[in-house]
């Protein structure tokens, strides 16, 4: 059963993938330790995508990369379809790998400079062998799928792509192997804006076409509204809130969450009272309590004494706050007028 920090957890046997209570500790000097991840559970459900929202620092990509097993988490378990990863033997894991692929922040550093892309996208056939058919055929396939002409581009290298075009080279690489679940760690964050719409409905196709799972990374609120089913907010280690989208939006219950929309651009005022003050805390010596509290209008002396555990407050709805805004559940449906 799951403890009161978990109490937005589905059924073990619903998920894809699973992390459970998870930590993950640096080494310092003088024998001191970071804790980046402090006992986070998160979990996917096939077909769903779960977004990770944030701040720089927060501590989003390294869980992203313990659940990946890179390296593996200090503490907690993490499981894909019920198999425990962080007791896998390096072969075993080796042999997962295909089923978990990643897409990273910056595409042209995470592309090979001395390689043609075709090879870059290529090489996993290459590593886990080419059981689907003909490789030239599954590396064409891919290159169409993402926007791509192999024909005209296989050949080149990887500066003499923009941002754009590079991000979408990284997408075929990570489809090749036709993996179940894909970690999307900052995808747009490097890209114009101009071309982040066209990357988030390109991962929306992919999705769709390959039959999907995702956990998709971001430090902005406005990015994972209309790609995430679910979204989970972090703050220094430890989660805030879970909930969809929507509801997330319309009603907001942790402080930290409501700030994030606020600094959202958009055609209408920021509201610059909701922006928290300050800078967010070392991770070697957080607040006492609620992590939050520090930067927090309401924090009172249960905020400093008592770690909020995660609660439900609406349907699908849940906080690790002391003092949630009110919320009803009731997502309002835009109307015509509403919209214009």
């Amino acid at each position: 059963m799951a403890g009161t920090g978990d109490a937005h957890m589905r059924p073990a046997d619903q998920a894809v993938l699973r992390g459970d209570e998870v930590v993950v500790e640096f080494p310092m000097k003088r024998g001191a330790v970071v804790q980046a991840v402090s006992g986070i559970s998160i979990d996917v459900l096939p077909g769903e995508t779960l977004g990770l929202v944030g701040e720089s620092g927060c501590g989003k990509s390294t869980l992203a990369k313990s659940i990946l097993q890179l390296p593996p988490p200090t503490g907690g378990s993490v499981s894909f379809r019920g198999k425990e990863l962080t007791s896998l033997s390096r072969e075993e894991l080796r042999q997962l790998r295909p089923q978990l692929q990643v897409i990273f922040q910056d595409p042209i550093s995470s592309l090979n400079p001395r390689r043609r892309v075709r090879d870059i996208v290529a090489e996993s056939i290459a590593i886990w062998g080419d059981e689907a058919g003909d490789a030239d055929e599954r590396v064409a396939k891919v290159f169409t799928d993402v926007g791509l002409d192999a024909e005209v581009v296989g050949d080149r290298y990887p500066h003499e792509f923009s941002g754009g075009q590079a991000q979408r080279i990284c997408i075929g690489r990570a489809l090749v192997p036709d993996p179940e679940v894909l970690v999307c760690d900052e995808p747009v964050s490097a890209l114009d804006v101009s071309v982040q719409a066209q990357i988030l409905n390109l991962l929306e196709d992919m999705k769709a076409r390959y039959g999907l799972s995702m956990l998709f990374i971001a430090h902005d609120l406005g990015v994972v509204k209309n790609i995430s089913d679910r979204v989970a907010v972090m703050y220094l280690g430890k989660l805030c809130e879970v909930a969809s989208p929507d509801k997330m939006y319309a009603e907001p219950a942790h402080p930290y969450t409501e700030a994030l929309i606020a600094a959202v651009p958009s055609a209408e005022k920021i509201d610059i009272d909701a922006i928290p003050k300050g800078q967010l805390p070392s991770p070697m010596n957080p607040p006492s309590g609620c992590r939050f509290r520090t930067r927090c209008p309401r924090a009172d002396q249960l905020c400093a004494d008592e770690e909020p555990q995660m609660r439900r407050v609406a349907p699908d709805h849940f906080v690790a706050c002391h003092h949630p805004n009110e919320v009803t559940g009731d997502v309002p449906v835009p109307t015509a007028a509403s919209a214009g």
